[in-house]
């Protein structure tokens, strides 16, 4: 289970042709699979057995406190009930696993509270790709990706987008390549996390409780309360009024896409929150390159959070944004300037040579300012200024690295 995930039950119709989904591949990520299904399993238990503690130091007060806090046991009481609630929605999930583990591997590794704590990540993050409540950061984030798509191939024919092949690693819990599905593309995500969304037909048909976890930073017992009604759309819909198609691989990006036959088959390749995943920076980004077709894209949007900085026993890169962007030059990515439709036909660009293009300071550069699976109605609210570029494959031997 990673930060950014999904899965999709196989047998719903998410696209006018649905392709096959992938199962995971190894023994390797079998197990991590055991041990996403042993979280979402466990869910209840340590989610009570986290509020029973606050109980417990409740009743630790001296009568005469708790006497000053006559609503507290009650406020615990109503969120061991909306706990149950979630539960009840992660059991469902579970129930609809495309790929549940196999029996020789159903005693895999038992959770470890970092497992957990990614689960309530899962939870804000489905808050994040499929309510209302979390429009506010898909159009941060997911809007100028979905608007590249509109400059690159907003010209292009139903029939002609249908046939680009998009790969989305690892955002979120799917909402964006539904999104570019639903814009006509055919698109491939991956990701470790369990998602059923796509078999539900009806909108608002479950409701979350996200920001249980924790009583930090919240003005209202209310607002800790809060529900979120998901999804906010009918991911079916897709099926009806797309040309493109929808498959999911379920796996780590680097294990899914090692087969030389996976080299250049991608026009596009979408990463949101994604490339700080990688223990390894010039892997993730040389794999990218290796996967795109000649004179593909890459879109990028996100921070560079390196999620595995000061982790004992993992080998990790960190890198500052501007060195990131110089690694990818030299890999031979050429990053966009002005918008990418314009400039792709623009006579100037079409003049000079490959190596000049790639030193020009790009105007399609920016930053995008938004947080992320955040209550919006808390009083500590992180925003990231994450990185927005899109860039080509070069397949130029020499690139110019500023």
């Amino acid at each position: 289970m990673t930060d950014e995930g999904t899965t999709e039950d196989p047998d719903s119709q998410t696209t006018a042709t649905e392709s096959e989904s992938e199962a995971p591949n190894n023994d390797t990520e079998a197990r991590h699979q055991a041990t996403v299904v042993a979280t979402f399993d466990s869910y209840r238990r340590v989610a009570l057995s986290a509020n029973q503690r606050r109980r417990a130091d409740y009743f630790q007060l001296p009568p005469q406190h708790r006497r000053l806090l006559p609503g507290y046991a009650e406020l615990l009481n109503k969120v061991d009930g909306l706990l149950s609630q979630n539960a009840h929605f992660l059991h469902a999930v579970v129930e609809l696993n495309p790929f549940p583990p196999a029996q020789q591997i159903v005693d895999a590794e038992a959770p470890q509270e970092p497992d957990h704590e990614r689960l309530r990540s899962t939870l804000r993050s489905v808050a994040r790709d499929w309510s209302v409540e979390g429009a506010h950061e898909r159009e941060a984030a997911y809007t100028p990706i979905l608007n590249a798509f509109q400059e690159l191939y907003g010209h292009y024919e139903a029939e002609d987008k249908a046939k680009l092949n998009v790969l989305v690693p690892g955002a979120g819990l799917g909402r964006l390549a539904w999104e570019i599905v639903n814009a006509g593309y055919t698109c491939q995500e991956t990701n470790r996390v369990l998602n059923s969304f796509h078999s539900t037909t009806s909108i608002n048909a479950h409701t979350i409780h996200p920001y249980l976890h924790s009583f930090s930073n919240i003005r209202t017992n209310a607002d800790l309360l809060g529900s979120v009604q998901i999804p906010d759309v009918d991911p079916s819909t897709i099926a009806s009024t797309s040309s493109g198609e929808f498959s999911f691989a379920a796996g780590d990006f680097l294990e899914i896409y090692a087969q030389p036959s996976q080299q250049a088959h991608f026009d596009v390749i979408v990463t949101c929150f994604f490339i700080d995943t990688a223990k390894n920076i010039v892997e993730y980004l040389e794999r990218i390159w290796s996967l795109l077709k000649e004179d593909g894209v890459w879109i990028n949007c996100g921070p560079t959070l390196w999620h595995f900085e000061n982790t004992e026993g993992c080998n990790s890169i960190e890198l500052s944004l501007e060195d990131v962007k110089a690694l990818a030059k030299r890999i031979g990515f050429v990053l966009e300037v002005r918008s990418p439709y314009e400039w792709q036909f623009s006579s100037l660009y079409l003049a000079i040579d490959a190596s000049t293009r790639s030193c020009w300071p790009s105007q399609n550069e920016r930053e995008v300012r938004t947080s992320y699976t955040t209550n919006k109605r808390s009083t500590l609210r992180h925003e990231y200024a994450a990185s927005f570029w899109t860039a080509r494959k070069s397949v130029e031997e020499e690139v110019c690295v500023q």
